[in-house]
């Protein structure tokens, strides 16, 4: 049985027992919840596939309660098929589907949560851009599914992923680690390599608030996850090419947490703070519902 509680508890026994971090992650779950092998990676391949559905079914033409929420997925796909598309095939697609996924959630539909709802579009953004851009093999994409999982446990047990606990370093933020720690390891790199690209990304959304206009996920909610999809990818790239965190990978989880306590309730989902208290807020909400 494997047991960890760190970043680098997963680097360690990845080399003591000459396994990927993914298998290691995968004997975890069959230990911990009582699954055979092939039951633990069809459920993780469910969960892919669910994210592969909830990005096929993106609707622009629907709009969230507030109706304010929607549509901006199906103009940045306009965008992109423009011609004039300044990030690449590639990163373009990231963020057009960070923003489809967020907007799906604001509309109520089916998404899944990665690690929370308000972050869902972070990591479906990075892994079916590259699933379908790299000519990946599904079940290694699942494999994917693993590597990011463990690092948002290990947030999760150190610091936080909600956004009311820790403010939106603790979703955003989380998801573009998990996210940048699966590219990486879809591109071949090693555990360190891994570990390091989550860290670098998570260490850009630092002190990043949680400040929801009007108390929805929404603004500036929707669009935070094509940032952290576009991070995750950036942070990925550095690691791979062999740039290092100045910082442990722990010390930043551990940062993330000072941080987020730190924080004043105004600035954890509350909607009292930020953002959420300016004319243009009140606007917002003035034109909704």
């Amino acid at each position: 049985m494997f047991e960890y509680h760190t970043l680098n508890d997963l680097i360690k026994l990845s080399a003591d027992n000459n396994l990927e971090i993914w298998e290691i992650i995968q004997q975890a779950d069959m230990y911990e919840n009582d699954r055979s092998e092939s039951d633990s990676f069809n459920m993780m391949k469910e969960m892919y596939v669910a994210m592969k559905n909830a990005d096929s079914m993106y609707d622009g033409t629907l709009r969230s309660a507030s109706n304010k929420a929607g549509g901006d997925g199906g103009l940045l796909h306009s965008y992109n098929e423009s011609g004039k598309n300044i990030c690449g095939s590639f990163m373009g697609k990231v963020m057009e589907k960070a923003i489809k996924m967020g907007e799906s959630n604001a509309c109520m539909r089916r998404i899944v949560a990665a690690p929370t709802a308000g972050s869902c579009g972070v990591l479906p953004a990075v892994l079916l851009s590259y699933e379908e851009d790299f000519d990946v093999a599904e079940d290694d994409m699942v494999k994917a599914m693993y590597v990011a999982a463990c690092i948002g446990k290990v947030i999760a047990e150190n610091a936080f992923i909600a956004g009311a606990a820790g403010g939106c370093q603790a979703e955003i933020g989380s998801a573009s680690a998990m996210a940048a720690g699966a590219l990486a390891f879809l591109q071949g790199g090693d555990s360190s390599a891994i570990i390091n690209a989550a860290t670098l990304s998570l260490k850009n959304f630092l002190g990043l608030v949680c400040d929801p206009v009007a108390g929805l996920v929404e603004v500036p909610c929707i669009k935070r996850n094509s940032y952290g999809a576009v991070n995750a990818v950036t942070s990925a790239q550095l690691s791979l090419a062999g740039i290092k965190s100045a910082i442990a990978p722990d010390d930043v989880v551990d940062s993330m947490r000072r941080i987020g306590n730190q924080l004043p309730a105004s600035l954890k989902e509350t909607s009292c703070g930020g953002l959420a208290i300016t004319e243009s807020a009140q606007n917002y909400l003035n034109q909704s519902f």
